[in-house]
């Protein structure tokens, strides 16, 4: 049909940007590494008890190690945190929200390493009360785990039917894999369900990752 037109309704966007400076700042690393390390050691425990009960030296195979969340209110941090801080409002504003009488606040931001005996991955999930999620890759390798965004239409699954190229981004496409480096910064709506694939081990794969909100203000 020849006056056939698209409309498109209830777009759903990521938003990718390359920014490796950060991870050349000294500073910047130097707090990776604390925040790492500390939560490295909060988790000795944790992994001690799992060989107690498996009765097997599994090392951390399988494990995700996550620093608190409040790494926003380290100073090291502050020319990232307000990137994307100001980058978030900028998104939410220009898919039509007002945010007016709102302001952009941090509910979460931790740094996430994988184990070195590979295993680590996250299952699909979402961010509740958040507006805007997103991670800020550290270390990564074409060999790490690969963070993967699932169609969020709950009618989606209807459409069982093959799909001509998966290598090809098109409405048929279920879910999406990114390729990513050190230095990839991704944002996406917090209700987008996302995951990151199981991890082999062979690399280093740490990220940080934030959750923000945008709060009404009170008078």
């Amino acid at each position: 049909m020849s006056d056939l037109k698209t409309v498109s309704l209830f777009d759903t966007f990521v938003y990718q940007a390359e920014i490796p400076k950060y991870l050349d700042n000294k500073d910047f690393m130097a707090a990776c590494n604390e925040h790492t390390d500390k939560a490295i050691a909060e988790a000795k425990e944790t992994i001690e008890d799992r060989h107690k009960k498996l009765n097997a030296q599994i090392k951390d195979h399988g494990m995700s190690y996550h620093s608190g969340p409040e790494l926003y209110k380290d100073e090291r941090f502050a020319e990232l945190a307000l990137l994307v801080k100001s980058t978030s409002k900028n998104i939410l504003e220009d898919q039509g929200f007002d945010l007016s009488n709102h302001t952009i606040d941090y509910t979460e931001m931790w740094i996430q390493k994988f184990a070195y005996e590979g295993g680590g991955h996250q299952d699909t999930h979402v961010h509740w009360d958040n507006h805007i999620s997103g991670f800020y890759f550290v270390e990564c390798s074409d060999r790490t785990s690969k963070p993967i965004f699932h169609d969020p239409r709950s009618g989606r699954m209807m459409l069982n039917l093959p799909i001509k190229n998966h290598s090809k981004l098109c409405p048929a496409m279920e879910r999406q894999i990114f390729s990513v480096k050190p230095g990839t910064l991704l944002l996406f709506n917090s209700w987008l369900p996302h995951q990151f694939s199981v991890d082999n081990g062979v690399d280093p794969f740490r990220f940080i990752h934030f959750n923000l909100q945008a709060k009404k203000l009170t008078i």
